[in-house]
């Protein structure tokens, strides 16, 4: 991420990909001092640097030197910009990296923290929360207390501290450039599930090519067995792959024996758990998928084992495969 700071009051910004100064209401920086204009300069990247244009009466200096719209000069760490007279116009280049997506610190003086496809925060066992991007492209946050799409400038609070969410929207540049050049592929993971014959007992595995991960046996296991069933028997009932396995998150609470609440703690604790046996930096499954006030099981694969027995496998990918072929036919 891009950061300025303030030569006077030692404010730090981060700078968005299509950053705007002035003193109009609109603006990502608001510039206080009279002799700003309403749109007085943008700054913005262009896929390989940040690059500062200048819309103003009164003009904008990038190391004493007067900017026009026209030049577009590139930014370089340790430049100063100037918006007007005084050092309370004057802006420090300090950090020129690519816009990324990230939590910046709201009243504390934290450093901002970079989002990747899968967050726990904080890190490690003490994780309160988790931010990830689905396969929708929405930046999804989890907690105890739900699940929500997060939007650019929502606040989310862990260790007592408040963070802003901002989105790094897309232009020139692609995603390699917003999220990071080494973009992991989205692991297609089979899970497992051992199931007692009473149900008492339910067990998981997360096969991931050579990668095999034992979560052992949770009460949240259930949950995930249950939702895994729905989205199965809705696959076999009909091809709109679409609306398979979606439940009310309130029916699955009472189909469960469970408070609404509980189970959302369970959701939580579903994520956590398989974070934390992912290695570093690996690309987390989206174990359940959410829309308004409902949920399903996610685009994976499964096999369930009940005793000794198979109970059945499923593949989304065949499924959509059946699915189109059937409307090739009726076509």
């Amino acid at each position: 991420m891009a950061i300025l700071r303030n030569r006077a009051t030692q404010r730090k910004i981060h700078l968005r990909t299509h950053h705007v100064f002035g003193r109009g209401r609109s603006s990502d920086t608001l510039l206080e001092h009279l002799d700003a204009s309403q749109l007085h300069a943008s700054v913005r990247w262009t896929g390989t640097h940040w690059e500062l244009r200048d819309h103003s009466r009164n003009g904008t200096l990038l190391d004493g030197a007067l900017v026009t719209n026209t030049q577009g000069p590139a930014l370089r760490v340790g430049s100063v910009i100037g918006f007007g007279r005084g050092t309370s116009s004057e802006w420090l280049v300090e950090d020129l990296s690519a816009p990324s997506n990230l939590l910046w610190p709201i009243g504390h003086g934290s450093t901002p923290i970079p989002l990747g496809f899968s967050n726990l925060l904080p890190q490690g066992q003490d994780a309160e929360l988790s931010i990830h991007c689905s396969q929708q492209g929405q930046w999804i946050c989890t907690t105890p207390q739900g699940s929500w799409v997060l939007e650019d400038g929502d606040e989310v609070q862990f260790a007592n501290q408040t963070w802003c969410f901002i989105l790094a929207a897309e232009v020139i540049s692609t995603m390699e450039a917003i999220i990071g050049t080494n973009i992991p592929s989205r692991s297609r993971p089979t899970l497992h599930f051992t199931v007692s014959l009473d149900e008492e007992h339910v067990c998981l595995q997360v096969l991931d090519g050579e990668r095999q991960l034992d979560l052992g046996e949770r009460s949240h296991h259930y949950a995930l067995l249950i939702l895994a069933r729905l989205r199965l028997a809705d696959a076999q009932r009909h091809p709109d792959s679409h609306s398979h396995g979606w439940v009310e998150l309130e029916r699955l609470a009472k189909m469960l024996g469970l408070d609404p609440g509980h189970l959302n703690i369970q959701i939580f604790r579903m994520r956590k758990q398989l974070a934390l046996a992912m290695p570093p930096g690996a690309q987390v499954p989206e174990l359940i998928e959410r829309r308004r006030g409902a949920l399903r099981f996610g685009s994976l694969r499964f096999r369930i084992t009940r005793g000794t027995q198979l109970e059945a496998t499923f593949d989304p990918t065949a499924v959509e495969i059946l699915a189109n072929s059937e409307e090739s036919l009726v076509t």
